[in-house]
């Protein structure tokens, strides 16, 4: 090992010009990959392998029944009356947004249901009904005829004479029923009323309750829902976080409307992305102190400004390294790798002190550039390469665990950790 660093190095500074320019290629390579193909991963599920028995499960319930993605505005108030009218007004809102917000829901109309009002109905209800509809076949069949008046008139007087009391009574019903119709018509024929009686007899409560609006309201009636389904792309860095942001406009707008109304916003998609943004930005924060805590550190600690600037411009060629490694091997980040840039630049920086302070010392000695470098390279080499493999060997058992969201971290720190050593 030692031999073949000493080779390298020789290599590296006989053809400065060309290392540099690969290296410097192999940084917009790896930037650009990341910049065109990272992803962000923003779901809670897609921490867990999607192979998973449980998983598996929920993913078929989830197709099946639809998942439970979806926001869920709170509008909350004294009187029922303004928490219709703000539920109105939002919904109204949204709706000229359907290519981001789907399946708005916030009040039920119950008339759009009666195509599907047999689903409702009692056994003996339908039986009469189909008691009905047989008595009606031949008209059904194509033969009008049989709804003319002899036929009809003679249809009654067959059941009037049945002797069967109850056939008698809705025989004379509907008799009284055909009779008022023609009468009404020759009076006024603009003035017409169906004649035949209700296949089924429907409960009047339920009848008024059909043509009602009811809201998502409480018992109570203090408060007010409103679901919908956010729309947006799931592989990317944003997530929902647009069309959650659309919505809080919203609310805000109608909020100032409404000064006594109270309205919130909760849902899994927005405490998903509320997550999602806190970490990023967390991250993105601790990244940039810890790399100028790094900084700073190493000015005070080798007294001086140009060493530890090269160690700096390597650590970033290992952080690019490391994201364009990150978008090869796996292609997106999710809630726990996107904290891989902090844990990197404090495992990459480590061994560059040792290299860096190894080479000052050998400086120190009055030792030429040349051989400085090389004697470096022999010395700390094996140590370094042998401890960043141990070390991406530790982070790579990680890859086992059936929790995506570590196995993921665990890969991206192990090649990460050789990128920022190297």
């Amino acid at each position: 090992m030692r031999s073949g660093l000493r080779r390298l190095t020789i290599s590296v500074m006989r053809n400065p010009k060309l290392t540099l320019g690969l290296v410097l290629l192999s940084v917009v390579v790896s930037v650009a990959l990341t910049a065109g193909f990272l992803k962000f991963k923003t779901e809670r599920s897609d921490l867990i392998d999607p192979s998973m028995p449980f998983h598996q499960r929920w993913l078929n319930y989830t197709e099946s029944f639809g998942d439970s993605s979806d926001l869920v505005v709170v509008v909350e108030g004294n009187s029922p009356n303004r928490i219709k009218a703000v539920l109105d007004e939002l919904g109204e809102r949204l709706s000229t947004h359907p290519d981001q917000f789907a399946n708005v829901l916030y009040k039920v109309e119950p008339g759009r249901l009666r195509g599907k009002g047999l689903y409702y109905l009692s056994p003996e209800q339908l039986q009469t009904g189909l008691s009905r509809l047989e008595e009606l076949r031949p008209a059904l069949e194509g033969n009008w005829h049989y709804l003319g008046i002899e036929n009809l008139l003679g249809g009654f007087s067959q059941r009037l004479n049945s002797g069967d009391v109850a056939q008698q009574q809705q025989t004379s019903k509907e008799l009284h029923q055909l009779l008022t119709s023609l009468d009404q018509y020759l009076q006024n024929p603009e003035d017409y009323e169906s004649p035949w009686p209700r296949m089924i007899e429907i409960d009047p409560k339920r009848e008024q309750q059909a043509n009602q609006i009811v809201y998502l309201l409480n018992d109570k009636g203090t408060m007010g829902f409103l679901k919908a389904k956010p729309v947006y792309a799931r592989d990317g860095f944003e997530g929902a976080a647009p069309v959650i942001d659309l919505l809080r406009n919203l609310i805000e707008e109608v909020d100032r409307e409404y000064a006594d109304i109270e309205i919130g916003l909760t849902g899994i998609p927005v405490l998903e992305s509320d997550e999602m943004r806190r970490s990023q930005a967390d991250m993105i924060v601790a990244s940039i102190l810890s790399f100028l805590g790094v900084g700073l550190l190493l000015l005070l600690g080798f007294r001086g400004v140009r060493h530890p600037l090269i160690a700096l411009m390597m650590l970033v060629v290992g952080l690019a390294w490391s994201f364009g490694f990150t978008t090869a091997a796996i292609g997106h980040l999710n809630i726990l790798s996107v904290s891989f840039a902090a844990i990197l630049i404090g495992l990459g920086i480590d061994f560059g002190i040792h290299y860096l302070s190894r080479y000052l010392h050998f400086r120190h000695e009055r030792r030429p550039l040349f051989s400085s470098l090389v004697r470096t390279s022999e010395s700390v080499g094996p140590g370094i390469i042998t401890a960043a493999l141990t070390t991406a060997l530790a982070f790579g058992c990680a890859t086992f665990t059936p929790f995506l969201g570590i196995a993921e971290l665990g890969m991206i720190a192990a090649g990460g950790s050789c990128s920022a050593r190297w």
